[in-house]
């Protein structure tokens, strides 16, 4: 499996082997999850790479283990 989702996508691997990316920004002096539209290129792409994952690991499962994955939030999770 490793080998097979490098060679479609390194980020989507990474993904699953050190969990989502979630981009930050201080407000108030508290971090909180950026928002779509407030999100640079960089950290779009690597949000993706996380949900690339996802829809990776779960198109190679039967109904049965989709159904026991499906509350994952993340790749890592799956």
């Amino acid at each position: 499996m490793e080998i097979f989702i490098q060679s479609i996508d390194p980020g989507a691997w990474n993904a699953i082997v050190k969990g989502p990316f979630i981009p930050t920004k201080e407000v108030n002096g508290e971090l909180v999850p950026k928002e779509w539209d407030g999100m640079k290129d960089d950290e779009k792409r690597k949000v993706q790479d996380g949900q690339k994952a996802k829809n990776i690991l779960t198109s190679g499962l039967s109904s049965d283990e989709f159904f026991r994955t499906a509350r994952c939030k993340s790749a890592k999770d799956i």
